[in-house]
Order: C-alpha cells, then sequence, then structure tokens
C-alpha cells in the first residue's frame, strides 16, 4: 500500500499520537521534578557532589527540550500524511500541531505538580517546522 492510499491510517496514528502526549503530560512520571531525580540516580556512580547535580538539571533541561521537538515534529509529521489530499498539507499541519501543542500546554496547567509555558508551545512548533521541512526535503 502505498502513504497516499493510507489517509485513515495516518489519522488514526495522528490521533494516537495526540494521545500519547496527553497520557504522558498527564502522568506525574513525566514531570520534571520526576526525570531529574531519575537523572540524579543514574548520575550518582559519579557521586553527589554539586557537579553532579547541575549535569543532571542541565541533562534534564536539554533532554525535556528535545522530547517537545521530536514528539511534536513526529505529529506533525503524521497530520501532513494524513493531509496528504489537501492543497497544503505542511500548512495544515503544521497548523494544527501547533494548535494541539496549545491545547497541550492549557491542559498541563490544571494537572497538579504541571506547569504551562508558552516557550514550550514554540519549541513544540519548531519541532513540527523542522520535522516537516526535512519531510518535504525527504519527498521529493
Amino acid at each position: 500500500m502505498k502513504m497516499k492510499e493510507n489517509g485513515i491510517l495516518w489519522w488514526i496514528l495522528a490521533i494516537a499520537g495526540c494521545g500519547m502526549i496527553f497520557y504522558a503530560t498527564s502522568s506525574p512520571g513525566f514531570t520534571g521534578s520526576s526525570t531529574s531525580s531519575l537523572l540524579q540516580s543514574i548520575l550518582a556512580v559519579f557521586g553527589t557532589n554539586d557537579i553532579v547535580l547541575v549535569i543532571a538539571d542541565l541533562l534534564n533541561f536539554i533532554l525535556r527540550k528535545l522530547g517537545h521537538i521530536v514528539a511534536f515534529g513526529v505529529l506533525a509529521v503524521l497530520f501532513c500524511l494524513a493531509l496528504n489530499k489537501s492543497k497544503r498539507p505542511f500548512l495544515y499541519a503544521w497548523i494544527i500541531t501547533t494548535l494541539y501543542a496549545f491545547f497541550d500546554e492549557f491542559h498541563q496547567s490544571l494537572v497538579p505538580n504541571r506547569t504551562s509555558s508558552i516557550m514550550d508551545v514554540g519549541l513544540d512548533s519548531l519541532g513540527a517546522v523542522i520535522a516537516l521541512v526535512l519531510l518535504r526535503k525527504y519527498k521529493k
């Protein structure tokens, strides 16, 4: 089966991607402090001095922000493939992904121990743009 013929499959995968993001942002296991604690435990083999704690916090920040870029990049690609028969699939995929990023940050503002950030929406949108540019280059 060709990608163009699988429109419904891409929609199902895109909606599943939204569901996975929603689940992750609802879960206490995916909070910044939770991942920071995990990284500190892993890096504890090097000791528990202040340098190790700073490195763990820096890694936590980088990995969490990269997670935004990758997750919403993948989501944008799925939406683009689902919208393949529309006139402007790349633009529409970016718009839908960015709107979902806004929704997700609003949702996080309602979840205990979570915070929302407009900067994260920007990272999510940037991830969508990067992934869609790469997809466009790949499709040519």
